[in-house]
């Protein structure tokens, strides 16, 4: 599952890494209205194509979630920054352990020089931390590879998501950790963008700060 916005730079080589070492996989890419390529990229790979007209990342991902059709589903960016070769480990680990949800932590790999800023890194330690007070622990609660079984999907689409934006992770973070389902966390690899991100640090970073704290109140 790849929610996509304006990403034709990097999502015909992220398919195509995809589908070489994944090729029985069925690969959902969800455009969230962009105005490149992305979609047209991602459709000449055949893959499926969902078009999401609501803006923001919780609206690409729930689109997603309603179309797996499989028991396991990864999700991750479409910008290239998360290895897809560490998907299969997160698989494995849902697989092999019992667990219901698995992240792939960037912060406990391996991070690629200049792939995280360090007003970054220092935000998502106190975010990470702030879950972990708050919830249960983590050691990188905005990660964007996660992995999950079909009970935990459906779990999400039951319980509803919120927040439109870059809240989306600590938001399902914060539900899961309270439900019976279990979580798991792994080592990932994590690379540099090659243009500029979408994110910004402080902005976003006191919107997930702000989810945490009121999904703990609610």
């Amino acid at each position: 599952m790849i929610p996509a916005y304006n990403e034709e730079e990097s999502i015909g080589a992220l398919l195509d890494r995809i589908m070489m070492l994944y090729p029985d996989a069925e690969i959902i890419v969800v455009d969230n209205n962009s105005s490149d390529r992305t979609a047209e990229i991602a459709a000449s790979r055949g893959v499926r194509v969902i078009f999401e007209g609501r803006q923001g990342k919780t609206n690409a991902m729930l689109a997603a979630f309603r179309n797996v059709r499989t028991e396991y589903a990864i999700m991750m960016d479409a910008d290239c920054t998360y290895p897809p070769e560490d998907s299969a480990h997160l698989i494995d680990v849902l697989k092999g352990e019992g667990a219901d949800v698995v992240l792939g932590s960037r912060l406990k790999g391996d991070v690629e020089d200049g792939a995280i800023s360090r007003l970054n890194r220092i935000g998502n330690c106190i975010l990470s931390l702030t879950a972990t007070i708050l919830y249960r622990p983590v050691s990188d609660v905005c990660t964007g590879h996660w992995a999950f079984r079909r009970r935990a999907i459906d779990y999400l689409i039951d319980v509803g998501l919120r927040y439109p934006g870059f809240e989306l992770e600590a938001e399902m973070f914060s539900k899961l950790a309270r439900s019976d389902l279990r979580i798991v966390e792994v080592p990932i690899s994590y690379r540099r963008r090659s243009n500029e991100p979408k994110l910004s640090s402080l902005t976003d970073g006191f919107k997930i700060f702000r989810t945490l704290i009121v999904e703990r109140l609610r």
